[in-house]
Protein backbone atom coordinates (compact mmCIF):
# COMPACT_ATOMS: atom_id res chain seq x y z
CA UNK A 1 0.00 0.00 0.00
CA UNK A 2 1.21 3.34 -0.87
CA UNK A 3 1.18 6.55 1.21
CA UNK A 4 1.24 9.91 -0.07
CA UNK A 5 4.30 12.73 0.62
CA UNK A 6 2.55 16.46 -0.09
CA UNK A 7 5.92 18.90 0.00
CA UNK A 8 5.74 22.50 0.33
CA UNK A 9 8.72 24.18 -0.58
CA UNK A 10 9.04 27.19 1.95
CA UNK A 11 10.39 29.66 -0.05
CA UNK A 12 8.36 29.56 -3.40
CA UNK A 13 5.28 29.74 -1.07
CA UNK A 14 6.08 33.02 -1.41
CA UNK A 15 5.61 33.75 -4.97
CA UNK A 16 3.11 36.39 -4.51
CA UNK A 17 1.67 40.01 -5.85
CA UNK A 18 -0.79 42.17 -4.05
CA UNK A 19 -3.75 43.41 -5.80
CA UNK A 20 -5.10 47.35 -5.29
CA UNK A 21 -7.50 48.82 -7.12
CA UNK A 22 -7.62 46.03 -9.78
CA UNK A 23 -3.71 46.79 -10.28
CA UNK A 24 -0.67 43.91 -9.77
CA UNK A 25 2.06 44.97 -7.67
CA UNK A 26 4.94 43.31 -7.36
CA UNK A 27 5.71 43.90 -3.54
CA UNK A 28 3.87 44.93 -0.45
CA UNK A 29 5.11 45.39 2.73
CA UNK A 30 3.32 42.28 4.82
CA UNK A 31 2.46 38.94 2.88
CA UNK A 32 -0.84 37.19 3.40
CA UNK A 33 0.38 34.14 5.43
CA UNK A 34 -1.81 31.35 7.66
CA UNK A 35 -2.85 32.66 11.38
CA UNK A 36 -1.40 29.32 12.83
CA UNK A 37 1.71 29.41 11.02
CA UNK A 38 2.93 27.68 7.75
CA UNK A 39 4.43 24.62 9.29
CA UNK A 40 0.67 23.82 11.17
CA UNK A 41 -1.21 24.61 7.95
CA UNK A 42 1.16 22.27 5.78
CA UNK A 43 0.33 19.46 8.18
CA UNK A 44 -3.42 20.15 8.01
CA UNK A 45 -3.30 20.57 4.23
CA UNK A 46 -1.51 17.16 4.62
CA UNK A 47 -3.84 15.43 6.45
CA UNK A 48 -6.52 16.63 4.58
CA UNK A 49 -5.61 15.65 1.34
CA UNK A 50 -6.21 12.43 -0.36
CA UNK A 51 -4.76 11.21 -3.90
CA UNK A 52 -7.45 9.35 -4.33
CA UNK A 53 -9.85 12.41 -5.16
CA UNK A 54 -8.24 12.34 -8.28
CA UNK A 55 -7.70 9.63 -12.38
CA UNK A 56 -6.43 7.01 -11.75
CA UNK A 57 -2.11 7.56 -11.49
CA UNK A 58 0.07 4.82 -13.17
CA UNK A 59 1.74 2.51 -10.83
CA UNK A 60 5.39 4.28 -11.83
CA UNK A 61 4.17 7.68 -10.91
CA UNK A 62 6.22 8.38 -7.63
CA UNK A 63 5.98 11.91 -7.34
CA UNK A 64 3.63 14.64 -8.92
CA UNK A 65 4.09 18.88 -8.90
CA UNK A 66 1.32 20.91 -8.81
CA UNK A 67 0.89 24.71 -8.96
CA UNK A 68 -1.82 26.15 -6.82
CA UNK A 69 -3.03 30.40 -7.32
CA UNK A 70 -5.50 31.70 -5.40
CA UNK A 71 -6.51 35.03 -3.88
CA UNK A 72 -6.21 35.72 -0.15
CA UNK A 73 -8.89 38.45 0.15
CA UNK A 74 -8.97 41.18 2.36
CA UNK A 75 -11.11 39.41 5.01
CA UNK A 76 -8.70 36.26 4.41
CA UNK A 77 -10.45 33.82 2.51
CA UNK A 78 -9.85 32.06 -0.60
CA UNK A 79 -10.59 33.11 -3.86
CA UNK A 80 -10.33 32.16 -7.72
CA UNK A 81 -8.58 28.95 -6.95
CA UNK A 82 -6.93 27.79 -9.84
CA UNK A 83 -4.68 24.79 -10.79
CA UNK A 84 -1.79 24.62 -13.39
CA UNK A 85 -0.42 21.13 -15.07
CA UNK A 86 -3.22 19.50 -13.47
CA UNK A 87 -2.46 16.22 -14.92
CA UNK A 88 -4.27 13.78 -12.89
CA UNK A 89 -7.04 16.11 -12.23
CA UNK A 90 -6.47 16.84 -8.92
CA UNK A 91 -8.26 20.75 -9.04
CA UNK A 92 -11.44 19.49 -6.88
CA UNK A 93 -9.67 17.93 -4.09
CA UNK A 94 -7.02 21.48 -3.44
CA UNK A 95 -10.34 23.26 -4.01
CA UNK A 96 -12.07 21.16 -1.29
CA UNK A 97 -9.06 21.40 1.42
CA UNK A 98 -8.55 25.17 0.83
CA UNK A 99 -12.22 25.57 1.35
CA UNK A 100 -11.86 24.01 4.66
CA UNK A 101 -8.93 25.73 5.93
CA UNK A 102 -9.09 28.67 8.38
CA UNK A 103 -8.83 32.03 7.06
CA UNK A 104 -5.44 33.56 6.40
CA UNK A 105 -4.24 36.89 7.55
CA UNK A 106 -4.52 38.98 4.73
CA UNK A 107 -2.10 40.87 3.22
CA UNK A 108 -0.80 44.57 4.66
CA UNK A 109 0.38 47.53 2.11
CA UNK A 110 0.38 50.97 3.64
CA UNK A 111 -1.41 49.68 6.55
CA UNK A 112 -4.77 48.72 4.75
CA UNK A 113 -6.01 45.11 4.07
CA UNK A 114 -5.04 44.48 0.39
CA UNK A 115 -6.22 41.48 -1.64
CA UNK A 116 -3.27 39.42 -2.60
CA UNK A 117 -2.28 36.62 -5.40
CA UNK A 118 -0.39 33.86 -3.66
CA UNK A 119 1.15 31.11 -5.77
CA UNK A 120 1.27 27.65 -3.65
CA UNK A 121 3.76 24.91 -5.34
CA UNK A 122 3.09 21.69 -3.99
CA UNK A 123 4.91 18.23 -4.58
CA UNK A 124 3.19 15.20 -4.29
CA UNK A 125 5.14 12.36 -3.94
CA UNK A 126 4.33 8.74 -3.46
CA UNK A 127 6.80 6.45 -1.51
CA UNK A 128 5.80 2.81 0.02
CA UNK A 129 4.46 2.57 3.34
CA UNK A 130 7.52 1.11 4.61
CA UNK A 131 9.73 4.08 4.52
CA UNK A 132 9.25 5.83 7.30
CA UNK A 133 12.63 7.44 9.20
CA UNK A 134 14.35 10.18 7.66
CA UNK A 135 17.63 9.45 9.88
CA UNK A 136 17.39 5.87 8.47
CA UNK A 137 21.05 5.14 7.04
CA UNK A 138 20.94 4.11 3.10
CA UNK A 139 24.75 3.59 2.60
CA UNK A 140 26.15 1.90 5.06
CA UNK A 141 30.43 1.63 3.69
CA UNK A 142 32.57 4.02 2.32
CA UNK A 143 32.45 2.09 -0.75
CA UNK A 144 28.38 2.24 -1.03
CA UNK A 145 29.25 6.19 -0.59
CA UNK A 146 31.68 6.50 -3.06
CA UNK A 147 29.41 4.56 -5.43
CA UNK A 148 26.72 7.15 -4.63
CA UNK A 149 28.61 9.90 -4.80
CA UNK A 150 30.00 9.17 -8.16
CA UNK A 151 26.58 8.54 -9.57
CA UNK A 152 26.14 12.27 -9.06
CA UNK A 153 28.42 13.40 -11.95
CA UNK A 154 26.34 11.31 -14.51
CA UNK A 155 24.84 14.43 -16.43
CA UNK A 156 25.04 18.73 -16.74
CA UNK A 157 22.10 20.68 -16.96
CA UNK A 158 22.97 23.57 -18.38
CA UNK A 159 20.53 26.83 -18.65
CA UNK A 160 21.30 30.40 -19.18
CA UNK A 161 21.51 31.15 -15.88
CA UNK A 162 23.53 28.99 -14.40
CA UNK A 163 25.08 24.66 -14.81
CA UNK A 164 24.92 21.72 -12.47
CA UNK A 165 26.67 18.71 -12.75
CA UNK A 166 24.40 16.30 -11.01
CA UNK A 167 22.53 12.68 -11.35
CA UNK A 168 19.53 14.95 -12.77
CA UNK A 169 17.65 16.01 -15.71
CA UNK A 170 15.75 19.54 -16.94
CA UNK A 171 12.07 18.47 -16.29
CA UNK A 172 10.84 21.78 -16.22
CA UNK A 173 11.51 25.59 -16.44
CA UNK A 174 8.50 27.95 -15.74
CA UNK A 175 8.74 32.12 -16.51
CA UNK A 176 6.58 34.34 -15.48
CA UNK A 177 6.67 38.25 -16.41
CA UNK A 178 4.42 39.33 -13.73
CA UNK A 179 6.52 38.26 -10.77
CA UNK A 180 10.05 38.97 -13.08
CA UNK A 181 11.02 34.98 -11.65
CA UNK A 182 11.82 31.96 -13.20
CA UNK A 183 12.61 28.65 -11.84
CA UNK A 184 13.42 25.24 -12.88
CA UNK A 185 12.81 22.00 -11.77
CA UNK A 186 15.31 18.95 -11.80
CA UNK A 187 14.17 15.71 -10.63
CA UNK A 188 17.06 13.03 -9.99
CA UNK A 189 17.24 10.06 -12.32
CA UNK A 190 16.25 7.46 -9.73
CA UNK A 191 13.50 9.71 -8.52
CA UNK A 192 14.18 9.68 -4.84
CA UNK A 193 15.05 13.45 -4.72
CA UNK A 194 14.63 16.47 -6.37
CA UNK A 195 16.33 20.02 -7.23
CA UNK A 196 14.92 23.30 -7.51
CA UNK A 197 16.30 26.43 -8.24
CA UNK A 198 14.20 29.98 -8.15
CA UNK A 199 15.41 33.45 -9.74
CA UNK A 200 13.14 36.51 -8.63
CA UNK A 201 14.25 39.88 -9.56
CA UNK A 202 14.08 42.70 -6.94
CA UNK A 203 15.73 45.70 -5.89
CA UNK A 204 18.41 45.17 -3.01
CA UNK A 205 15.42 46.55 -0.53
CA UNK A 206 13.41 44.55 -1.40
CA UNK A 207 15.61 41.13 -1.27
CA UNK A 208 16.85 41.97 1.89
CA UNK A 209 13.27 42.23 3.23
CA UNK A 210 12.38 39.57 1.10
CA UNK A 211 15.11 36.83 2.97
CA UNK A 212 14.62 38.13 6.24
CA UNK A 213 11.15 37.43 6.00
CA UNK A 214 12.27 33.69 4.97
CA UNK A 215 14.95 33.16 7.85
CA UNK A 216 12.48 34.95 10.21
CA UNK A 217 9.70 31.95 9.14
CA UNK A 218 12.31 29.16 9.23
CA UNK A 219 13.17 30.30 12.82
CA UNK A 220 9.81 29.95 13.82
CA UNK A 221 9.87 26.85 12.58
CA UNK A 222 12.80 25.82 14.38
CA UNK A 223 14.71 24.92 11.13
CA UNK A 224 18.37 25.37 11.32
CA UNK A 225 19.15 28.80 9.85
CA UNK A 226 22.87 29.95 9.24
CA UNK A 227 25.52 32.11 6.93
CA UNK A 228 27.57 30.62 4.32
CA UNK A 229 29.65 31.64 1.46
CA UNK A 230 28.46 29.83 -1.97
CA UNK A 231 30.20 31.14 -5.07
CA UNK A 232 31.96 33.51 -2.99
CA UNK A 233 28.21 35.26 -2.22
CA UNK A 234 27.03 35.50 1.30
CA UNK A 235 23.76 33.50 1.84
CA UNK A 236 21.74 32.06 3.92
CA UNK A 237 21.64 27.91 4.01
CA UNK A 238 18.37 26.62 5.74
CA UNK A 239 18.04 22.88 6.86
CA UNK A 240 14.52 22.19 7.11
CA UNK A 241 11.87 19.04 8.05
CA UNK A 242 8.57 19.02 6.88
CA UNK A 243 6.59 16.28 8.59
CA UNK A 244 3.61 14.19 6.72
CA UNK A 245 2.41 11.66 9.33
CA UNK A 246 4.99 8.98 9.65
CA UNK A 247 6.81 10.60 7.16
CA UNK A 248 9.24 13.35 7.20
CA UNK A 249 10.86 15.26 3.98
CA UNK A 250 14.21 16.71 4.42
CA UNK A 251 15.12 19.90 2.71
CA UNK A 252 18.94 21.85 2.26
CA UNK A 253 18.26 25.27 0.55
CA UNK A 254 20.12 28.05 0.12
CA UNK A 255 19.16 31.89 -0.54
CA UNK A 256 20.87 34.81 -1.53
CA UNK A 257 21.12 38.16 -3.55
CA UNK A 258 22.78 38.86 -6.55
CA UNK A 259 22.83 40.79 -9.63
CA UNK A 260 19.73 42.26 -9.01
CA UNK A 261 18.03 38.57 -8.25
CA UNK A 262 16.97 36.56 -5.12
CA UNK A 263 18.05 33.41 -5.72
CA UNK A 264 16.78 30.22 -4.28
CA UNK A 265 18.91 26.81 -4.47
CA UNK A 266 17.83 23.57 -3.13
CA UNK A 267 17.17 19.76 -2.84
CA UNK A 268 14.44 17.76 -1.46
CA UNK A 269 14.42 13.94 -0.74
CA UNK A 270 13.13 11.81 2.18
CA UNK A 271 16.29 11.08 3.49
CA UNK A 272 18.59 13.16 5.79
CA UNK A 273 21.96 11.08 4.76
CA UNK A 274 20.84 11.15 1.00
CA UNK A 275 20.21 14.87 1.43
CA UNK A 276 23.44 16.04 3.30
CA UNK A 277 25.22 14.22 0.56
CA UNK A 278 23.62 16.37 -2.36
CA UNK A 279 23.37 19.26 -0.71
CA UNK A 280 27.48 19.31 -0.40
CA UNK A 281 27.60 17.81 -4.15
CA UNK A 282 25.27 20.56 -4.85
CA UNK A 283 27.02 23.27 -3.56
CA UNK A 284 30.29 22.45 -4.94
CA UNK A 285 29.10 22.21 -8.12
CA UNK A 286 26.36 24.25 -9.42
CA UNK A 287 28.15 27.38 -10.82
CA UNK A 288 26.35 30.62 -11.97
CA UNK A 289 26.05 32.58 -15.13
CA UNK A 290 24.30 35.93 -14.32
Amino acid sequence: MKKTLLILFVFLTYNFSALAQDEVKSFVQQKAYPKEGLQVFMKEFVNKFDYKNADKIPNDVTEIKLRVKFIVEKDGTFNDIKLIDDTYNFKNEVIRILNEMPVWNAAMHEGKNVRSAFTLPITIRITPSEVTSPDEIVFKTPDEINTFKASLKSNKVDTDYFDLTCNCTLARSSKNDELKSEEFYMPSQDQTASYNVAFRKLSSQQAKEEIETIKSDAVKQNSVVKKVSFNGIEATELHVNVPNGDYVNVYRMLFFYHNEHVIAVSVVTYKKQIADLLFEHLKQNFKLKI
